[in-house]
């Protein structure tokens, strides 16, 4: 009887050997095994960064119908994106509309939530009023419309040429571009920029982005 025992074991052993060694793939035909991610220094920085994110939720400024009374339809969809900029918090929303070219962007920028943080007066006033140097001046507003239009489709920046717009908040500029526009205005603490796309004068677009811009004045001081 023990004698038949060990001789089971053996067979059930022998079995199990032959069933483990037939699902290994033979050879090359194996294939390969991924190799576990390691995170570079720098992602593993980024990954441990507290993320941006803006007390102002500018894709809550503008509705459907506000959007479709000057741009002739509603949204398709609106993607959020919060991201700092040299010590100030800037918030984006990007007004994606069926038709492409009538997308509309909404930035709001806003101090930094920490002690010290930049004041963005402070940043409008270098902006548009801090440069004697005219040519100096403009290169610099310049290069802040270039980074805020950056990642739009077909927008090719021409000269930034502020035009002073009255009646609009502390006090605001409007930029045509060759695409659409970009009409700038402070308001206390925080200002935000509007851009319209799609077809129509430039005198059309200021009116369009006028339009918006009263009713995101509107949500901010309420």
């Amino acid at each position: 009887m023990k004698a038949l025992v060990m001789v089971s074991l053996v067979l059930i052993g022998g079995a199990a050997c032959k069933s483990n060694q037939s699902s290994i793939p033979s050879g090359g035909n194996s294939p390969a095994v991924p190799a576990p991610a390691s995170a570079s220094p720098a992602s593993a920085v980024a990954a441990n960064a507290p993320a941006i994110k803006s007390r102002v939720d500018a894709c809550s400024l503008l509705s459907s119908n506000d959007l479709k009374s000057v741009q002739g339809e509603a949204y398709k969809e609106a993607q959020r994106s919060d991201r700092e900029d040299n010590g100030l918090v800037v918030a984006q929303c990007y007004y994606q509309m069926p038709t492409m070219a009538n997308s509309v962007v909404l930035n709001v920028t806003t101090a930094a939530d920490r002690t010290g943080a930049r004041n963005p007066r402070d940043a409008w006033q270098q902006t548009f009023h801090g440069e004697k140097d005219r040519e100096t001046g403009k290169s610099r507003a310049r290069e802040q419309e270039k980074k805020n239009a950056a990642g739009r489709d077909g927008e090719a920046e021409e000269e930034f040429r502020p035009e002073r717009v009255k009646g609009l908040g502390d006090e605001a500029f409007w930029s045509a571009t060759r695409v659409g526009g970009a009409l700038y205005v402070l308001k206390k603490d925080q200002y935000f920029r509007v851009s319209v796309g799609g077809a129509g004068a430039v005198q059309n677009k200021l009116h369009r982005s006028k339009t918006l811009a009263r009713v995101v004045l509107q949500k901010l001081q309420g």
